[in-house]
Formats: C-alpha cells, sequence, structure tokens
C-alpha cells in the first residue's frame, strides 16, 4: 500500500507541474507544446529524470545502506509497476491544459458574451435559444456590460483582482458535463484494451515506446538495457544536435550552419496539371519523432498513411484540372464517411465482448466480471448523464442521442488509430463542425442543437488531439501484470485526476490570460486566439442563418460523397481481414488531409521504407537490434523540445529576448 501511494504521489506532483507549466510554456511563452500529443514531452522529460537520475541515486543509496548493514535490502528505487502508474496518471494529466480541453473551452466561452453584445442579431439568436446562463462568464445580451469576459481575453485593469466568482458557474456547469465525458471514455477504455489487446493483437506502438524506458535493470545494474546502448545515446545525440544547430541559426543566420530538415519542391511543379498538387506535398518536414515511432507500426499501417496523402493529392490534381469546379471539402466527407464504417467494423469485431460486459452488470462472478461491471457502470452512466446534461442545456433528446453517440465514435475511432499506428500528433478532424446535421429538414433542427453541433465538435473531434479515452487505454495498459481490480482502481483515480486537473489548470488559465493580455513576446493577440474562435467562428453564422429560415449547405453531393467515403472505407477494411498480404488499412483514409496527415506522412514515408530496407537486408537480428537507435531518434527530439522550452524561460528571466523554435508540430 505504502509503494502505491508513492507512486501516486509522485504521478500527482508531476501532473500540478504540468498543469502549471503548459499554460505558461504554451500560450504566454508561445514555446512548444509540452503536453499535446499522445507522447507528451512534458511525460517523457519527467520520466527520464525518473530513470536517469533519481532511481539511480535510490539504488547508490540501497547499496549503501546494504554494505553498512549486510542483513537489511532496502528497495527504494520505483519498480517498472510504479513508474507505469506514475507515467499513467501524468499521460491523463495531459488532456486538460491545453488541446484536449483548455486551449478552447475558456476562450469560446468567455468571446461569445462579447460578440453578442455588439451584434443585435446574435444577441436575438441567443435570446430565442434561452442558454442557461451558467454557461458563460458573463451575461448574454446586446450592448450588456462583459468585464469578465473582456478582461479575459484582453487583460485586467491594473489594480483590479481576478473575478473569481464570475467563472464558478462555468466551473461547476461545464465541469459536471465533462465528468460525465471522462467516464464515458475511460469505462470505455477499460472494455476495449483487453479485447484488443488479447484478441485482436493490436500493436500499441506507444506502449511498447514506453515500456522500454522503464524497464528494470538487472541485478548489480544502475541502468535498465536501453540507456546502455550506444546506438541509442548517438542517435539521441545526432537529432538532438541538428535541432539545436537550427534553433542558433534562428538566433545568428549569418554565423551558425544547420542541415535543414524542410524542404520546398514547388519549383518542380509549376507546370500543369501538377501545380495542383496540395501545398503539403511540394514542402514538408522531417519530425524525427514520428519517424521514430513509424520503426514500430505494422508495415501495412505505415504504407497506408503515406499512400493515401499521395492517392488523394492526385484526386485534387485531377478534379482541378479535369473536372472543374473541385470542392477540397469532398476529401472530408470520403474521411467522415469512413469513420462510420470503421466504428462499425470494430464494434462488431468486439460485439462477445461488449456484451459480455454488458452482463456483467448485473451479474459478476469473479475478479474479472467485476472489473467488467464498473467499466459498463462508467461507461454507460457517463453517456446517459451526458444525454441528461445536453437537453438540460437545450438540446432536443433526438440530437442529445446523437451527440452522445458522436462522442463515443470519436473516442472509440482516435483510441483504435492511436493502438494501431502509436502516431503520436493526430486528431479526428470534422473541421470544427458536425456538418452532417445539416443533412437533417430543416423543421428538425432546433437552435440549441444547431449550436451543440460545434460545440460537440469542439470537445471530441477536436479535442481529440489529446483524448482523455486514449490517454486512459494507455494508462491502464502500461502495466500488463496489473490486476484486474487495480485496473478499476486506476481507472476511479484517473478520474479524480481529471477533476482536480480540471479545477488546477483551469485556474492556472483564467489567472494568466486576467494578467496577459498578450505573449510575453509581445505578439499583440488573444494568448490563444485559436481557442477563441471555436464556437463563434462557425455556430455564429449557423445561428443567424437559422434565424434567418436558412441552413448553410455543402454545393455539392454532401450525401453522395459521405456514402462514397463509407464504402471505401468498407471495402478496405473488407480485404484486411480477409487477405493477409491486402496493402491498403481504412486508417490510411480516415486520416488522409487532416493536418496532422498533412504534416507528418513524409515522416511517416521515410520511417516505413527505413524498416523495409533493414527487414529486408538484415532480418529480424537487425530488426531488434535497431530497436534502440529508433527509441534515440525519439528521445533526440523530445531533448531538444525541452532544451527549446527551457532556453526561453532563461532569457526572460535575465531580461534578454528570444526566439521560438519550433521543434514539434503544433
Amino acid at each position: 500500500m505504502l509503494r502505491v501511494l508513492v507512486a501516486v504521489v509522485v504521478g500527482l506532483i508531476g501532473s500540478v507541474a504540468i498543469w502549471f507549466a503548459s499554460p505558461y510554456n504554451t500560450f504566454v511563452m508561445r514555446s512548444q507544446y509540452i503536453a499535446d500529443s499522445y507522447l507528451p514531452i512534458s511525460v517523457l522529460f519527467l520520466t527520464l529524470i525518473l530513470v536517469l537520475g533519481i532511481n539511480p541515486f535510490l539504488r547508490l543509496v540501497a547499496r549503501v545502506i546494504n554494505r553498512v548493514l549486510p542483513t537489511v535490502r532496502p528497495k527504494l528505487a520505483l519498480t517498472k509497476w510504479q513508474l507505469a502508474l506514475v507515467i499513467g496518471i501524468m499521460l491523463v494529466a495531459c488532456t486538460i491544459p491545453a488541446s484536449g480541453l483548455h486551449r478552447m473551452l475558456p476562450y469560446s466561452i468567455a468571446r461569445v458574451p462579447l460578440e453578442v453584445k455588439d451584434n443585435r442579431g446574435l444577441a436575438k439568436a441567443y435570446e430565442k435559444m434561452n442558454l442557461p446562463p451558467s454557461l458563460f462568464p458573463a451575461k448574454i445580451g446586446y450592448k450588456e456590460e462583459v468585464p469578465a469576459a473582456e478582461h479575459y481575453i484582453r487583460e485586467l485593469p491594473e489594480g483590479e483582482p481576478v473575478p473569481w466568482d464570475a467563472w464558478l458557474p462555468p466551473l461547476l456547469s461545464w465541469g459536471t458535463f465533462m465528468l460525465f465525458c471522462w467516464l464515458m471514455m475511460i469505462g470505455m477504455s477499460l472494455i476495449v484494451l483487453p479485447q484488443w489487446r488479447r484478441n485482436e493483437r493490436l500493436p500499441f506502438p506507444l506502449l511498447t515506446v514506453q515500456n522500454s524506458l522503464i524497464e528494470t535493470p538487472e541485478e548489480g545494474r544502475l541502468l535498465a538495457p536501453l540507456f546502455r546502448k550506444k546506438s541509442f545515446w548517438i542517435a539521441a545525440g545526432v537529432v538532438f544536435t541538428l535541432h539545436l544547430l537550427a534553433g542558433l541559426k534562428q538566433y545568428d543566420p549569418d554565423s551558425v550552419p544547420a542541415i535543414p530538415l524542410t524542404w520546398n519542391l514547388s519549383s518542380l511543379f509549376a507546370d500543369t496539371p501538377l501545380r495542383h498538387l496540395p501545398g503539403h506535398i511540394r514542402s514538408a518536414r522531417i519530425y524525427f519523432i514520428v519517424l521514430g515511432v513509424t520503426f514500430f507500426m505494422p508495415n501495412r499501417i505505415g504504407f497506408s498513411i503515406w499512400f493515401f496523402e499521395l492517392a488523394y493529392g492526385m484526386y485534387c490534381v485531377i478534379g482541378r484540372e479535369y473536372f472543374p469546379p473541385f470542392y477540397y471539402g469532398t476529401i472530408y466527407e470520403h474521411r467522415v464517411g469512413g469513420m462510420f464504417t470503421l466504428t462499425l467494423f470494430v464494434l462488431w469485431l468486439g460485439r462477445k465482448h461488449w456484451a459480455h460486459v454488458f452482463r456483467c452488470i448485473f451479474r459478476a462472478r469473479n475478479e474479472e466480471e467485476r472489473k467488467n461491471r464498473n467499466a459498463g457502470i462508467m461507461f454507460s452512466g457517463g453517456c446517459v448523464g451526458m444525454y441528461f446534461w445536453m437537453t438540460w442545456a437545450g438540446v432536443q433528446p433526438g440530437w442529445a442521442l446523437f451527440y452522445v453517440g458522436i462522442g463515443f465514435m470519436v473516442s472509440l475511432l482516435i483510441t483504435r488509430i492511436v493502438a494501431e499506428t502509436g502516431m503520436p500528433f493526430i486528431r479526428i478532424d470534422f473541421r470544427y463542425n458536425i456538418s452532417m446535421v445539416k443533412l437533417a429538414p430543416f423543421s428538425w433542427l432546433g437552435p440549441v442543437s444547431l449550436y451543440f453541433a460545434t460545440v460537440i465538435a469542439m470537445l471530441f473531434p477536436t479535442a481529440s488531439r489529446v483524448s482523455c479515452a486514449t490517454m486512459a487505454t494507455h494508462a491502464i495498459g502500461l502495466d500488463e501484470e496489473a490486476k484486474p481490480r487495480h485496473q478499476t482502481r486506476l481507472a476511479w483515480l484517473l478520474v479524480l485526476v481529471l477533476i482536480a486537473g480540471f479545477v488546477i489548470s483551469g485556474g492556472v488559465h483564467v489567472y494568466a490570460n486576467y494578467h496577459h493580455g498578450m505573449s510575453v513576446d509581445g505578439v499583440d493577440q488573444p494568448l490563444s486566439p485559436w481557442g477563441t474562435r471555436r464556437i463563434s467562428d462557425k455556430a455564429h453564422g449557423d445561428l443567424i442563418k437559422w434565424n434567418d429560415g436558412k441552413v448553410d449547405r455543402p454545393v455539392y453531393s454532401q450525401f453522395g460523397h459521405l456514402c462514397f467515403g463509407a464504402a471505401l472505407a468498407g471495402v478496405l477494411e473488407w480485404a484486411c481481414l480477409t487477405m493477409p498480404r491486402w496493402p491498403f488499412h481504412p486508417i490510411g483514409l480516415l486520416m488522409n488531409a487532416s493536418y496532422y496527415a498533412n504534416v507528418a506522412w513524409a515522416s511517416v514515408m521515410f520511417g516505413w521504407l527505413l524498416k523495409i530496407l533493414l527487414v529486408k537486408y538484415g532480418g529480424a537480428r537487425l530488426y531488434r537490434a535497431a530497436r534502440p537507435l529508433f527509441l534515440g531518434i525519439i528521445m533526440g527530439e523530445v531533448f531538444a523540445a525541452v532544451y527549446w522550452s527551457i532556453e526561453p524561460v532563461v532569457r526572460v528571466l535575465l531580461d534578454m529576448p528570444y526566439e521560438v523554435v519550433e521543434v514539434l508540430p503544433r
């Protein structure tokens, strides 16, 4: 029990550090995003402090004690299962402070009163909706005084106190909804993990990476085998040096040499028809963390990711050159249609397990079934709570049920994609609202239901860059030997961590925004300009058009393209299940043309090619020998990102100007 308590305390200390550091580092400093991926650099850095610094020191202390008192053999260092618990807590903690939630939610709800007070038509639309006032930090109305919202976006006047009381209602109302969402997602994680790991044998590449860092050293050794491999440190050093030189070149372009990690081939594609290739194909960049993870990715998955990027690039070329007018939005519809099909396939493959879990709610005879009962209760309770909260907010019952389904689908898909690909940077991309809602007849739509199409898109698809469901699945799966009752207790502990993070990180964001009208580097904009627009850019335009009796619909056949994407994904998934050597996986379709696939496809392609060559010419033996090398490639970029996060802080403390050196995708 004491060892569990120690691990929990260490994990919570790391979590609190992330909740405080991320808002300031990411938004006030405009530096690296330290908590915004499925391999967050903050967690990896804190893990390395434990395994390379604290644990070896504790082992040395234990040796000294044993020499002085031969009969005493103290075990002071954190064990592998303790480290797994620490990392799991910190992974879930990363879902709160930035792109998983707080990069968007507080900024969006603060901007709403500001826009409404200056727009009479928008004010009438909000008056018709009659949303609960507790959803916003200021009163909604035309020409209303909204200092709490205005000062949050534009900085608090000197001498005025932070209006904490204005944020208490949103904390309680949105916090209640998020609690139901987290229950649904963590319950889902408990359900799918054994099915995917034991029955479907998914690779979980990120678990492979994380477990490699916390291996227990052999008796008498201070460090795990990975950290005694020269190839690991050489690769990490080379990657770190490349980023170090690139950053120093920003400070002194004329004196510092640097090897470019980007390229632009636009001049080679200047003629028709290749001039229509999307920009992300003509110019790209190497991200070593993605290249390294691709080594642990199944070949079919890696190939599909970059192949579909190029294939849809040619789709754009052909469409723009030979079939104008061409609408790029059709690619989004193909992707969304594929999402529905893949969701059905995933549920169909696990249908027996899901049925067993829900039977266990009513009858649990052993420890494993009691875990299933808890998982089923968490999942069902979360779904029911989400439904009733949305109806309380004014969403029509049918649409509330639909939005619960969307939330579940997104949570399931992002967790599945990361489990199969290991992509650290990925998001389920709905283009910031759920456009399928507009396929329904106008008479079916109420203003609140239409409004929540954007809200749910913000809280699930957009926030899926750091999904609680995915992080919880990895947190629970890190310790493969954990007993079912321990997994259940961990699941409930993660819920408490999320509640604490919602309050603490939210408080840090509120304090930082009221005291910083712009970032430290002087860029004159809100600390999260992207976050302030997540509701207003889409929902407000839809509301005004609805008020005029219209709904904005695409000029192309949206339903037809959705069906095409669904059919294509179905054919690809069926081929994968029936033909082991079939090369195309539907995950390539689902990731295609999303921002993170656009920036990562070249890195995936090079990683896939290196792996193919290693296996072809060196076989399994060379493949195993190369694992430390690719782990070093990953950690080298982590070291670089950490360095270029700390370096600006030091410069600010010394009252020196600094440059933002981007190491990882934003």
